[in-house]
This record gives structure tokens, sequence and C-alpha cells, in this order.
């Protein structure tokens, strides 16, 4: 039975399959000397067995109700500290050490947190997300598909990325739409072999922009782009074996690596 009504407005959908919460406990591979960021914990029903099985949880809600209602069931959990707040504004740079992340997420919010976590990447060794079974395989994708664009590249630039499972609709109350898909990131303790973290975001995005057009036809105007070296840095790409007619969803994360540093290093000359 659903305690607290679920919010409509804060895309709330609670899990309530107890082997599904299971298999995300027994993936986050946690030890007593974890600490473990649990995002939007909702009725607590993940909450307690990550209590259980780490050293300490910091579960973040932004639903007040929910608040309270942790705190009256969960509140005798001495490793426990149940915080009342946006995990969009939550100082991740003041955790003290490398936390592990359990979350749930909002199928609306999904990409913004996603993005403020990979931000905080040297205070988080792994993710598990919960997520729209669409974002997971997005996230997760490998080059030449559909599915791959500017968040498949993000997201493997600061992580390794794995599909674990699917959690079928029903599992949830209310009943969402689609399904959701458990996702593991494991982080990297620094981003792969670039220069300019923010100009490859940048490259990246701007190669994605016109997502049907070449590489070529997408980086020509852009910000990442001089236009007076637009020639030279077209031929310094086919050099390294970029051919600027592919398209962006063709290349590999270590080919946009590459070529990041290739626009990086040319810009100048």
């Amino acid at each position: 039975m659903t305690v607290v009504p679920p919010r409509k407005s804060l895309g709330q959908n609670f899990l309530t399959d107890e082997n599904i919460v299971s298999r995300i406990v027994r993936s986050a591979a946690l030890t007593k000397d974890d600490t473990v960021i649990e995002i939007g914990p909702g009725q607590g029903i993940l909450t307690r067995d990550l209590a259980e099985a780490a050293g300490s949880v910091i579960a973040i809600e932004l639903d007040e109700r929910l608040v309270r209602h942790l705190r009256e069931t969960l509140g005798g959990l001495p490793n426990l500290r149940v915080v009342s707040g946006d995990a969009l504004a939550f100082p991740y740079e003041s955790l003290p050490g490398r936390v592990k992340v359990v979350a749930n997420l909002p199928y609306y919010i999904s990409t913004p947190i996603i993005t403020k976590l990979l931000d905080a990447h040297d205070k988080i060794s792994s993710m598990i997300l919960m997520l729209q079974k669409e974002v997971a395989e997005r996230i997760t994708a490998s080059p030449g598909g559909r599915d791959y664009g500017y968040m498949s590249v993000m997201v493997q630039f600061h992580a390794q990325a794995e599909s674990l499972f699917v959690v079928p609709k029903q599992a949830f109350t209310p009943i969402p739409k689609v399904d959701s898909a458990v996702v593991r990131l494991s982080l990297r303790d620094a981003p792969a072999g670039v220069s300019d973290p923010a100009f490859f975001e940048r490259v990246v995005s701007a190669s994605f922009s016109k997502r049907r057009k070449t590489l070529k036809n997408s980086l020509k105007n852009s910000v990442v782009m001089p236009p007076d070296k637009f020639g030279l840095m077209m031929a310094r790409l086919l050099e390294a074996g970029i051919d600027p007619s592919r398209r962006a969803e063709t290349l590999s994360l270590p080919e946009f690596v590459m070529m990041t540093e290739i626009l990086f290093e040319n810009r100048g000359l």
C-alpha cells in the first residue's frame, strides 16, 4: 500500500518490487567501508537495504512529505542521514572522499542529474542508476547506432558504462508508460587523455549539432572552429585517419579524443 501518494509534478513512480531492490543492492557491491548517496529514496524501499549493506547512507529527497516519512520510518538507522533538498544543488564537492551513488532517477530530470554527477567525478567512484530504458540505451550505446550521440560520448568519456538489467514498468506504482533499466557507471580516475575537458565537450556538442550532416558541415562555423583555420584542420584530421566526410555517430570515443586534440593543438597556428 502506498503510504505517501505520488506527485505527478515530481515524476514520482515508487519502486515496489523487493526482488529488484535486492538486485540493485547486489549490483552496487557495497561494503561497510562505503558511503552511499541515494538520490530520490521515495518511500525508502531501497534505503533500508542500502543502510544494511553500506557504512553510511546519505539519502537526498526533494519532496518534504517523503522526507518526513523517511525520518519517521527509518530514523532509527544510525548510519542514515536524510537530506531535504534538490540533488542538483547538493555540494558533492564537499564529500570527504569518493562515494558510490545509487539512484532511481525521475525521467524528466535524469540527464541534468547525470551531468551534475559526472562533473563531480573526483568525488564519486561508481553509480548504479535506474533510468528510463531509452535513456539507459543511449548512454551505453556503441558507435554507429541510432542511440549513440552526445550523451553516449560524454558519459563514456568519464566512465565505463554498462547496462545491467531491465526493470518492467509493473515494478512501480503508479505504473509508468515505459520500462526502466539499471546501468552501472564506473568512473575513471581522470577523463581520458584530453588537454582541455571543456573544449572536448564543445567539440562533441558541435559534432552532433547537425546529426545527419558530416563532421565537416557540423564543425564549420562552430565555436570550436576558427574560420581561417578550417581548411588546415580538416586536412590535419584526414592525415590522422579521421575522414571529415564521416558523421559524428560513427566516431568512437578514442577518435573523439584524437579529433579534439588535433583541433586544440592547431587553433593558434
